[in-house]
């Protein structure tokens, strides 16, 4: 009988003892559904903020008024360049011309070695074409594969000669493939536009640097270009 009376008591405090931990894993459980909500709120709130700091890094270039991949100044810059240099233009007289540039086929050479390899493209032709102006002119970048330079007191013709030697020192370029070691072949599209011939406003001289450029690379690009 006691024997009988003592197997109850055991199975009734198994069956307690098994009850609290379920209970217990119970509240675990809930407790890391919790957690885990709470992660990914935090998550969620993690990557507003590393947008936000790139939005404002993004910001901060522009103000500065320089380009992050190429070291140039960026667009923002170069259009307030190009307005107050017209305008003196205009006022004394003298020739000035733009020279709009475009990498042909960066797109499949990303594609084909890499954004690396797209990147380093970039960054060479930038200084290509800084070490082919003058102090006085103002190379820049002016989009994703685009750069454009400003040239002081530079007339149509000049600005061909300059627009050429640029194509010719990108096309000897050293670039490698890094996977195969083999040169990789790099063309670039030039247009040059000039004021008083093409207009003398700002819109004028990149409206018809833009038209030729767009005209040339549908014919195959690697060339140099005068807007009409």
């Amino acid at each position: 009988m006691k024997s009988h009376i003592s197997q109850m008591f055991q199975q009734l405090h198994g069956q307690t003892h098994h009850r609290a931990t379920e209970g217990q894993l119970r509240s675990l459980q809930t407790h890391n559904l919790h957690l885990e909500r709470v992660l990914r709120e935090k998550e969620r709130e993690i990557d507003q903020l590393r947008n936000q700091i790139t939005n404002f890094e993004a910001r901060l270039q522009e103000l500065a008024g320089k380009d992050n991949l190429t070291g140039l100044p960026n667009r923002h810059l170069f259009k307030e360049h190009l307005i107050h240099s017209l305008k003196r233009a205009v006022r004394l007289g003298y020739s000035l011309s733009l020279l709009l540039l475009d990498i042909d086929h960066l797109k499949d050479v990303n594609l084909k070695h890499g954004f690396e390899i797209g990147d380093e493209v970039l960054v060479e032709v930038a200084k290509t074409l800084q070490s082919s102006v003058r102090e006085i002119d103002m190379p820049a970048r002016w989009s994703g594969e685009e750069l454009v330079a400003v040239l002081h007191e530079t007339d149509a013709d000049g600005a061909l000669l300059v627009a050429e030697r640029i194509r010719n020192r990108i096309a000897g370029l050293n670039i490698k493939d890094p996977t195969t070691g083999k040169q990789i072949e790099l063309t670039a599209t030039l247009a040059v536009t000039s004021y008083p011939r093409h207009g003398n406003q700002p819109q004028d001289l990149l409206e018809s640097a833009w038209e030729a450029l767009i005209k040339a690379k549908e014919k195959g690009g690697n060339t140099v270009v005068l807007a009409d």
